[in-house]
């Protein structure tokens, strides 16, 4: 029975140390790649050319691997892991790789409507949908037992972690960490040396993805929380965003000026003048988030409603039960 069991741990450790390599050799190829990657484009092939960046293919290809494998097993389990959480996943890593990946990538350098359209990518359609395949449960499951086991201990409640990813996942902090690293990339000096440095760049999307995974959190609220958060409040939230976002869209569109000097030296495409690029980016800006906005809070607006329909259906059930009582009295 000793042997067996050792047996066991002997096949796990061997399984998640395969894991552990990938993911080693995933971080190692990051470095490796970068430099390999700028954000400039000869202008010849800038719609056909794809950028086959490893480090992102790699980190693509292990998240896809570990989901599917936990969902295969939540569901042989009988455990909540539903087709539609696939489709959101793919959707969502699809978004991903057509943002860093595609020819839309070198076009950003040329534009900053194609560089909009690729952080809206990577923050308004990625992100919410990751969520949508509530990933915490799938990826943990993904795991072998011993260090799921230690995960599962790692955001148990009232453990650091825990505490950390409630702060974060509070709307004032979600909301704030938010909206402060979309200003601040949106800087001219800053917003120009990502399009200058590769290291800069690559940050400036990392960080673009991970803080609007923490806005949508609070939102779709993919994993437990000490308590629900009202669809008023999340309805608020969004309302907050888009305003900020409608503002910065507009500031940047109605500029009398080129924010933006390196799209003053670019190659032009297409007989737009830098100004009428940096018009269209706004618009793209002020177009996909509202959109994403506006859909969000109408969802939350028909749950309100439908919560109140039952509330009164409710109501009306026991009023009906309490006169037919008084009736037989």
């Amino acid at each position: 029975m000793r042997q067996c069991g050792d047996r066991a741990l002997q096949m796990a450790n061997k399984e998640n140390s395969g894991w552990v390599v990938l993911f080693t050799a995933t971080l190692w190829l990051i470095p490796m790649t970068a430099p390999l990657h700028a954000h400039i484009a000869d202008g010849e092939s800038v719609l056909t050319d794809w950028h086959w960046r490893w480090d992102i293919i790699s980190v693509l290809f292990v998240f896809a691997t570990l989901y599917i494998r936990g969902w295969l097993r939540l569901r042989a389990m009988g455990g909540e892991a539903k087709v539609s959480q696939v489709v959101f996943y793919v959707v969502a890593l699809v978004a991903i790789g057509g943002a860093l990946l595609s020819p839309l990538d070198d076009l950003a350098s040329y534009l900053l409507i194609a560089h909009m359209v690729q952080h809206e990518l990577l923050m308004m359609l990625a992100p919410p949908f990751i969520l949508l395949a509530n990933p915490v449960p799938v990826l943990l499951w993904s795991l072998g037992r011993n260090p799921r086991l230690q995960a599962g201990h790692l955001l148990a409640h009232h453990s650091p972690m825990r505490r950390v990813r409630d702060l974060l996942g509070s709307m004032p902090a979600a909301w704030s960490l938010y909206v402060i690293n979309l200003w601040a990339w949106h800087y001219p000096a800053l917003y120009d040396a990502a399009l200058r440095v590769s290291w800069i760049h690559d940050l400036e999307h990392v960080l673009f993805f991970l803080t609007a995974l923490i806005f949508w959190w609070p939102v779709i609220q993919p994993a437990s929380r000490p308590a629900p958060i009202q669809h008023g409040l999340r309805i608020l939230y969004l309302f907050f965003a888009a305003t900020q976002d409608t503002i910065l869209a507009g500031l940047i569109a109605l500029s009398r000026e080129v924010l933006y000097p390196h799209y003053e030296t670019a190659l032009r495409l297409w007989d737009l003048t830098p100004r009428e690029d940096q018009i269209g980016g706004g618009i793209v800006m002020f177009a996909v988030g509202s959109t994403t906005y506006a859909v969000a809070i109408l969802i939350l607006v028909n749950a309100l409603l439908g919560e109140g329909r039952r509330k009164q259906s409710t109501k009306r059930t026991l009023s009906d039960g309490a006169e037919k009582v008084e009736g037989r009295i």
